[in-house]
């Protein structure tokens, strides 16, 4: 989130919109690119083959996170839909403004939650790895269900809050100053919101360090076995979960910038980026891949040459005495027929 820089009419004493964020046209493409792509084609690719696909399995927690971010990516890209994007565009309407400015609000919390529960279920399996102990999905449901919730109510929360401040004095409400989407002057609620997500956030880090610190300890338990981490924990999948937690968290610290440096845009672009690396980050794994080279799975023989087998056997020695009685007590063993096999390709 944003310092907060209020400007007022000497007249009424009313706040007034400012531009605070210094952006350009193509800062703006930029930022309305990388939302939309993954929020339209990317994401819901991801999702369709995960959900869908009958060879791949992924927890819930996953799927829950690539739907946070296509929310995010398609609340972002509100002014699109509405055409009222570009620079010169004149401010929205005071609905359509403070409906974008609300869910963008509730964004922050919503998704630093959500890839915490992804982060902790993480935990869980590895952790019950460590300890030898069985872990299935199936009986831990109750827990899946809040851990799905959970981000939405906060969420919700979130919006709420900020449509109540919006609505109560319209005059906060403006898209001019972020510029890339309409946002609330009201700094109590913004401070209320770093909070919370750096909370979150912190707790993630928390997990994660934990989470390694069990990888590392099992590796060398596993290791004095004999054996592989890989045959009891999903090494990759739980380090790419690591990765993507760090991406998380080094957004948000960038964030910070815009408190430091407010006309930045910088913070706004990199934030855009999260749906991307998402797609990187869990849309590269090999099922899923192969779920995506799809003309794998059809035959081109018919498109290569085909190949002949020709034998030729030298019947110089071979005594037709025995040649033709397989079953004869006089037969000669096998290994007295020479037989040549030659490959040859047609046209060759």
């Amino acid at each position: 989130m944003t310092h907060e820089i209020s400007h007022f009419d000497a007249a009424t004493g009313r706040a007034v919109a400012h531009n605070i964020v210094h952006a350009n046209q193509t800062q703006l493409v930029v930022f309305i690119f990388m939302n939309m792509w993954t929020a339209l084609l990317g994401l819901p690719l991801l999702l369709g083959i995960i959900v869908f696909s009958r060879r791949i399995t992924r927890h819930g927690t996953l799927i829950n996170l690539c739907a946070t971010f296509i929310l995010t990516g398609t609340v972002s890209c509100l002014l699109v839909f509405a055409g009222k994007a570009a620079i010169t565009d004149p401010e929205p309407s005071p609905n359509l403004c403070l409906l974008q400015a609300s869910m963008i609000y509730g964004m922050p919390p919503l998704t630093a939650t959500a890839a915490f529960m992804l982060v902790l279920q993480m935990w869980f399996k590895i952790r019950a790895a460590h300890f030898g102990e069985v872990y299935e999905d199936k009986d831990h449901r109750a827990r899946l269900w809040i851990m799905i919730i959970t981000p939405y109510v906060g969420y919700l929360i979130t919006v709420l809050a900020t449509a109540v401040v919006g609505a109560n004095d319209p005059s906060r409400v403006s898209r001019n100053r972020r510029l890339f989407y309409c946002s609330v002057d009201f700094l109590p609620l913004s401070n209320a919101i770093t909070l919370v997500s750096a909370v979150v956030l912190f707790a993630t880090l928390v997990f994660e360090v934990w989470t390694i610190v069990f990888l590392v300890k099992h590796h060398s338990f596993m290791k004095a076995q004999g054996s592989n981490i890989r045959k009891t924990i999903d090494i990759s999948f739980s380090l790419r979960t690591i990765l993507f937690g760090i991406y998380v968290l080094g957004c948000m610290s960038i964030s910070l910038l815009s408190i430091t440096s407010p006309a930045s845009p910088a913070p706004d672009l990199v934030i855009s980026t999260a749906g991307t690396v998402l797609i990187l980050v869990f849309g590269t794994q090999a099922d899923i891949l192969r779920v995506l080279c799809f003309w794998e799975k059809f035959n081109f023989s018919f498109l290569r040459k085909k190949k002949t087998v020709e034998v030729e056997q030298d019947y110089k020695g071979v005594d037709l005495k025995y040649a033709f009685d397989a079953e004869s007590t006089h037969a000669q063993p096998y290994n007295n027929w020479r037989t040549q096999v030659n490959f040859k390709p047609d046209g060759l």
